[in-house]
């Protein structure tokens, strides 16, 4: 495809990022879209894994704790840890997106598919501070491998990366600039090494977990060459 088609399609706006990174160079820039696109791919596969693995160790932890299967529901009643006071100040936000889930899913629901229906936002705000506290303040025991001393707000903060990750890959939005619009992957790699780092901790091998699938450093140095 001419660039000039290709321009027209996605936008000047779109490509023009592009354009400007490689210095005007439109074969460059069409590559670098090419890369980029090739390395949103590979981490959201990794993505699409982890978020599962995440929130299921959380669903299991929880159900054991509350010995509860339908905790999600149930912990949403008056006693329950989703209708604390605390959350008062933030409109009862998981409360609301549990309950209405639970509506949405009418006649087909069950505890799985709601956990499925959850958002990663939502597995990820339960190691936000008020919620870790009043979930009992043990959920980082499913890190059953961090280092020593991790403590749960640096869980959250990570998480709260990879969920931005997460999200710029799912709005289009390209991973291979810095802040300066200048080429650079320094930001996918250190975002990539904290989803490596938590699959780690929670117990799995990444190069099993992934079956092979993770083709991100690759990607990274590839993009580096474009440098």
């Amino acid at each position: 495809m001419l660039f000039h088609d290709f321009q027209w399609a996605l936008s000047k706006p779109r490509i023009g990022r592009f354009l400007i990174a490689s210095n005007n160079n439109e074969e460059k820039a069409l590559r670098l879209y090419q890369l980029n696109i090739q390395c949103s791919q590979t981490i959201f596969g990794l993505l699409s894994i982890f978020e599962v693995a995440l929130r299921n160790q959380i669903d299991y932890h929880y159900k054991e704790y509350f010995n509860d299967r339908e905790w999600l529901v149930n912990q949403c009643k008056e006693t329950g840890i989703f209708n604390h006071p605390s959350f008062s100040r933030y409109q009862f936000e998981s409360r609301t997106k549990i309950q209405a889930t639970f509506k949405k899913l009418g006649e087909k629901y069950n505890h799985d598919r709601l956990v499925a229906e959850l958002s990663f936002g939502f597995w990820s705000y339960m190691f936000a501070p008020i919620q870790f506290k009043v979930g009992g303040q043990h959920l980082h025991k499913i890190y059953v491998n961090r280092p020593k001393g991790t403590t749960p707000k640096e869980l959250f903060n990570s998480l709260d990366e990879i969920r931005s990750l997460r999200n710029r890959i799912a709005h289009h939005e390209p991973l291979c600039f810095d802040k300066f619009h200048k080429i650079s992957s320094s930001s996918i790699q250190l975002t990539y090494q904290k989803i490596i780092n938590h699959t780690k901790w929670l117990g799995f091998n990444p190069d099993k977990f992934y079956m092979g699938l993770d083709q991100t450093p690759m990607m990274i140095e590839l993009i580096n060459n474009e440098i």
